[in-house]
């Protein structure tokens, strides 16, 4: 008689129970599965599953990045309020909104968060996560131009967006390093860090630049 496993027949599968999968597997073993047939095996489903929704381990994590850029805006645009909001309270919500997103895979995050320090161009499982912001940021730019809290700079104005995008990975990596309660610290630093960047995209910048430069100091 043959032995009954887990495997004997395939499951069916969703792209997102595959990438819940995918994850505990990372989390638990430290490092990804050695191949598609491995994960596919270890999980009871045909390896063809795996195809139906991903080429690649890569892309696979891909997806999971976009995902959670994705859920963060259609949360935010699922509130009325939202488009009532000026550019600041925009840029603030989407922080607040995105790291209560990132912490149901907080371990995950904290594993695969490149450093960016080291880094000399996006890495590209974070390239549709990228683009998903800076179309975010282009847009909150843009009212923050037509309500007066952006100025209009020649040229410059068309490179706010990657200026957002240095202060998402600002905001991402500090919140990785976060030990405080609830993350009590990383709430301030976004903060800090949205007063700061409508500052310096506005009229003065001086006294929130002194300000910032102090809570990180005092938050060693």
């Amino acid at each position: 008689m043959a032995a009954k496993t887990t495997n004997t027949k395939a499951k069916k599968q969703s792209a997102e129970s595959m990438a819940d999968a995918y994850i505990k597997f990372l989390l638990t073993h430290g490092k990804a599965p050695a191949s598609v047939f491995a994960f596919a095996d270890e999980n009871g489903f045909a390896e063809g599953e795996f195809y139906k929704f991903y080429s690649s381990f890569e892309a696979l994590e891909i997806s999971v990045w976009e995902t959670m850029l994705t859920k963060t805006l259609d949360t935010l645009h699922a509130d009325e309020q939202f488009a009532k909001f000026s550019a600041r309270e925009k840029l603030l919500a989407f922080y607040y909104t995105h790291l209560e997103v990132l912490k149901d895979r907080r371990s995950f995050v904290a594993m695969r968060w490149p450093d960016m320090k080291m880094q000399t161009s996006t890495p590209k499982t974070l390239k549709d996560y990228k683009k998903a912001y800076t179309d975010f940021a282009r847009v909150v730019v843009e009212e923050g131009i037509e309500k007066g809290e952006i100025k209009d700079r020649p040229k410059l104005s068309e490179q706010y967006d990657k200026a957002f995008w240095v202060q998402l990975v600002f905001v991402v990596g500090y919140w990785i390093k976060d030990v405080s309660k609830d993350f009590e610290q990383s709430d301030a630093a976004v903060e800090k860090a949205v007063n700061l960047t409508f500052q310096l995209l506005g009229e003065s910048a001086l006294d929130s630049a002194v300000d910032f430069a102090k809570f990180l100091w005092q938050s060693k």
